[in-house]
């Protein structure tokens, strides 16, 4: 049986609740588009619903829908622009879709990863989701170099960037004034760390990843370590 069935889809009850984009997924969810439709059509399948939208907002929300969220394509017939699904909710690319959709990620993840999870690509989606982690670190941290000149990677990178004991780090995510303060430090360290390891075999090893629900999980770890390194940048400004 699908995961999906255990995911109950959003309801059009409370209208201040439901965004614009999110109404379009339900309409996407309930098949709306299995037939290419014009603006007019999406603007009456929303009137029906008791739903009413400036024309101009309802195609910034399908552009967005074909160029980001991945669920939609969009044609030109007769000079009008129409819309049809992508894939529709219950194929496999369906499912991936809706299951991505339903956790916010970093918008670099989503950006280096959705097409990859979209089409099935498991192990890539993992790959480059942790190598542009790795790279934020290194452009956060001004590209520390190690004795030759070189850019340091791996865990040498993390040591120096995040490393507390007997230096001053790079990229702190507290004050570091207590013993718990360092040793969230050392633990968010080695995080960063693991996902070295992750990486590395991933890019080496000749394996298909299949489980799409581990996939979204790794996804989940590199979001959490942007959105780590995205606290650092903040702090760095009001700091100035």
């Amino acid at each position: 049986m699908s995961i999906f069935k255990s995911i109950p889809l959003p309801q059009m009850k409370n209208k201040n609740s439901i965004s614009l984009p999110e109404l379009l997924k339900v309409l996407w969810q309930e098949g709306f588009f299995s037939d290419e439709k014009e603006l007019s059509e999406i603007s009456g399948g929303f009137a029906a619903k008791g739903y009413h939208f400036k024309s101009s907002s309802l195609s910034v929300a399908l552009i967005r829908a074909v160029k980001s969220s991945g669920f939609l394509n969009r044609i030109k017939e007769s000079g009008k622009w129409k819309y049809i699904q992508k894939h529709p909710i219950t194929s496999p690319s369906g499912q991936r879709i809706a299951l991505f959709e339903r956790y916010d990620l970093h918008p670099k993840v989503k950006e280096v990863a959705f097409k990859q999870f979209e089409d099935g690509y498991f192990k890539e989606a993992i790959q480059n989701a942790l190598v542009e982690v790795i790279e934020q670190v290194k452009i956060k941290a001004k590209r520390p170099k190690n004795a030759n000149g070189h850019d340091l990677d791996g865990d040498d990178l993390m040591n120096q960037v995040f490393g507390c004991d007997n230096q001053h780090p790079k990229i702190k995510f507290n004050n570091l004034k207590t013993s718990l303060d360092k040793a969230e430090q050392r633990g968010l360290m080695n995080l960063f760390k693991g996902i070295v390891g992750i990486r590395d075999k991933k890019a080496h090893l000749n394996f298909i990843q299949k489980d799409h629900l581990k996939t979204i999980e790794y996804l989940s770890l590199a979001s959490l370590l942007m959105r780590l390194l995205d606290e650092f940048a903040l702090t760095r400004r009001k700091d100035k």
